[in-house]
């Protein structure tokens, strides 16, 4: 199984899940990491088993969670977790975005447009509170989805989705450092900024509400909200004119 890349479990996988729920979730940390494929009768007893992870502890989970989101491999953890029947029970928000169709701004689902911010903050190495944050940072649009189709409207959601998160955070026992990073950066995600209409003043307040040590890892969540809308450019110029106006505002805040 070593050389053929495959993940199975030892001897019946029911009674391995059974035995501790959590081997559920690891099998496919295991898959993410190692770039493995999990063989069907373990993949299938992961479906017929995965309400026992409810009997597991939130922190366990956690950390399980934590690791799929640090491999090269996350957003098929992320999906896998979904397809398999274990997201619903620790984070039912984020698939609440599943078969949520957006406006003529986006070409994907929340759900894929969600996953798709992560997979570009993966592929550029960014931390794990960047990671989370683009992955977390639109779960409150179908809460705030006005109409349908082209013109459909997601007023406030960056406070839903902050609001959400907050709950999921702590539901799974996130340190306060990490609770705090991430909302607010999913709070604040949606920043606007204009080259010749925003002001130092504005971006003063920004700078306030956000934190000067937390500016860097906003452009990031923007990278990835950009990348994981379809368009083209990570960094366009108006990202770059935005971080050079921060930068020189807090040389001269220094």
């Amino acid at each position: 199984d070593l050389a053929n890349k495959i993940i199975r479990a030892v001897g019946n996988p029911d009674e391995r899940f059974q035995e501790d729920a959590l081997r559920m979730i690891r099998a496919i940390r295991f898959a993410c990491s190692l770039d493995f494929i999990i063989e069907p009768q373990t993949l299938s007893a992961i479906k017929n088993n995965s309400a026992l992870i409810k009997n597991i502890s939130t922190e366990r989970i956690r950390d399980e969670f934590f690791k799929i989101i640090m491999t090269p491999r996350a957003k098929w953890g992320v999906q896998a977790l979904s397809e398999n029947g274990l997201l619903k029970f620790f984070l039912p928000e984020l698939e609440e975005g599943i078969g949520v169709t957006q406006n003529k701004h986006h070409i994907y689902t929340v759900w894929e447009h969600n996953l798709n911010s992560l997979d570009y903050a993966v592929s550029q190495d960014y931390s794990l509170e960047v990671r989370l944050a683009a992955l977390f940072h639109d779960i409150g649009k179908p809460r705030r989805k006005g109409g349908e189709g082209k013109e459909a409207t997601f007023y406030n959601h960056e406070i839903e989705s902050a609001r959400m998160f907050k709950t999921v955070a702590n539901r799974l026992h996130f340190s306060n450092n990490l609770l705090d990073k991430i909302y607010t950066l999913v709070r604040y995600h949606g920043f606007l900024y204009e080259v010749d209409v925003t002001t130092d003043a504005s971006l003063r307040r920004l700078l306030i509400k956000v934190g000067r040590e937390n500016m860097e890892d906003l452009a990031k969540v923007r990278e990835a909200d950009r990348i994981g809308s379809g368009c083209a450019k990570a960094n366009p110029f108006k990202l770059r004119h935005f971080l050079f106006r921060t930068e020189k505002i807090l040389k001269e805040l220094d």
